[in-house]
């Protein structure tokens, strides 16, 4: 019975040991780590501001590290917009959030806004900013008005957004910025100031390719005037190409 004794009064004392140090390193934790500070990059749509309160939004995002396990280990939920955000400390108090945004497909308009959507055809973004390099799609069916962040975009051909997609990054590609793009009953075209361009269906990148040579020689031929350009059926090995001036 003295040996229980002796053994419980040796064991009472590792215990407290133990149970102080895990009370300092839980409010070393809680003190050193509070968030007082957050820093962001890589946004170019959302505000510095809409991403700090997006993040603040959770009560438990004044710990710095379970922000960083949330956004880094975790499948922390994310603005609509946003690809990930890639989380770590600058020191242990401030938070450095680098954040991956969704590639914009187009926009349509929506009365005095713009709705954002991605490639495979989601809203990913309502505001009254205009995004630069981001091309205004119009013809898309369906009404827009109550579609929000998340949801998909009214239409009845959904093959329509795959070809936006391969459109959209050949543009980018060729460094080309028509004014607007038209997609009215799935038939692609392209508006460079009075120039209609028809695309048609495929073959977009070898289309494309050429387009800048082609107008600026209608420059040449045709200057201002406006018209059609027909290349809904070229390839590679057409000899002659089809514009019809306005009027």
């Amino acid at each position: 019975m003295k040996r229980k004794k002796y053994k419980k009064r040796k064991i009472l004392p590792i215990v407290l040991s133990v149970l102080g140090f895990l009370v300092i390193a839980s409010a070393v934790v809680v003190l050193l780590f509070r968030t007082r500070a957050i820093e962001v990059e890589g946004s170019s749509y959302y505000s510095e501001n809409t991403i700090t309160t997006w993040i603040q939004n959770d009560k438990m995002s004044a710990n710095t590290l379970y922000v960083l396990l949330k956004y880094d280990l975790l499948d922390g939920d994310l603005p609509s917009g946003v690809e990930r955000f890639q989380v770590s400390l600058k020191n242990p108090w401030t938070l450095r959030v680098t954040v991956q945004e969704k590639e914009m497909a187009g926009y349509v308009t929506d009365g005095d806004a713009y709705l954002y959507f991605d490639g495979a055809g989601t809203a990913i973004l309502r505001s009254k900013k205009l995004v630069g390099g981001v091309p205004c799609i119009e013809g898309l069916t369906g009404d827009v008005s109550g579609v929000k962040a998340g949801e998909k975009l009214p239409v009845e051909e959904d093959d329509i957004f795959e070809n936006i997609v391969d459109i959209s990054d050949n543009l980018r590609k060729y460094d080309l910025a028509p004014d607007r793009i038209s997609c009215a009953e799935g038939d692609i075209r392209l508006y460079f100031g009075g120039v209609e361009v028809i695309l048609g269906e495929g073959g977009y990148e070898e289309k494309l390719r050429q387009l800048e040579p082609i107008l600026g020689k209608l420059n040449e031929l045709y200057p201002d005037t406006a018209g059609t350009l027909h290349l809904e059926n070229y390839t590679s090995e057409s000899e002659s190409i089809r514009f019809v001036p306005a009027g």
